[in-house]
């Protein structure tokens, strides 16, 4: 997967920092994505398939972009920690979940960090709260954060 608009490159240094900060353990195969591309923009339309929770059929939806981690305060739109501190704050998504991208309607895709099932991921319908806890509906995409990046394909 190529990628372009990718943060500053980072050490496992960072990466340690970036973990305490968060107050997670990244799953190896992601601590390994940050460190070969901080996140960007994929060059390709690449897709991934899921199966709704709200409507039990099979949906399709697109990376738009993948976080980036700023490591000196710097920040911008798509900056990793701002867009998880502001999710968290509004109380879209729980303290069990990281968000490390989005698609190109601003659906956020995120990472089981807690509780059972931890390093699944998930699609979050920004349009549509869970009845029972107020989060944004989530629907389960993958196992784990590797199984998540065999399963997208270039759409064509």
């Amino acid at each position: 997967m190529e990628l372009y608009d990718e943060g500053i490159k980072l050490t496992r240094e960072d990466m340690n920092e970036f973990s305490k900060m968060m107050n997670i353990i990244f799953p190896e195969k992601y601590v390994e994505f940050l460190l070969n591309s901080n996140g960007g923009t994929p060059e390709e339309d690449l897709v991934f398939d899921f199966i709704d929770d709200a409507s039990n059929k099979r949906i399709s939806t697109d990376i738009r972009e993948f976080f980036v981690f700023y490591k000196n305060d710097e920040s911008s739109y798509d900056d990793i920690v701002k867009v998880n501190k502001k999710m968290k704050s509004e109380k879209l998504i729980s303290d069990e979940y990281f968000v490390f991208a989005d698609d190109s309607a601003g659906n956020p895709i995120c990472m089981k960090t807690a509780g059972s099932d931890v390093g699944s991921i998930y699609f979050c319908d920004h349009e549509l709260e869970d009845a029972d806890e107020g989060y944004l509906l989530m629907s389960r995409v993958a196992d784990s954060f590797s199984g998540f990046i065999e399963s997208l394909y270039v759409l064509g």
